[in-house]
């Protein structure tokens, strides 16, 4: 994750960077969240509450995929599917 700041200067925020070197046990449901608004769709398409989960902050994408024993790859392929911030 980086820090950006917003089209003024004035705002500092955390980013997720989403690429080949993604590590899934690293990115938390809620940094997903908060990177891009069609991960509400993806985790609600998947079958999981992380979008209302007050614990999304501390769950990660692989805890995610444990926790509602979700397909692994189909899991990964629809999260490259994404359009999330990149920089």
């Amino acid at each position: 994750m980086r820090q950006r700041k917003d089209d003024l200067g004035e705002k500092l925020y955390s980013v997720v960077i989403m690429n080949e070197n993604l590590a899934i046990s690293e990115t938390s449901a809620a940094d997903l969240l908060q990177a891009t608004p069609q991960a509400v769709r993806f985790f609600i398409d998947h079958g999981t509450a992380c979008a209302i989960c007050s614990l999304a902050r501390f769950c990660t994408l692989k805890d995610v995929i444990l926790a509602y024993d979700l397909d692994e790859k189909a899991f990964m392929e629809d999260l490259a599917k994404l359009e999330v911030q990149k920089f």
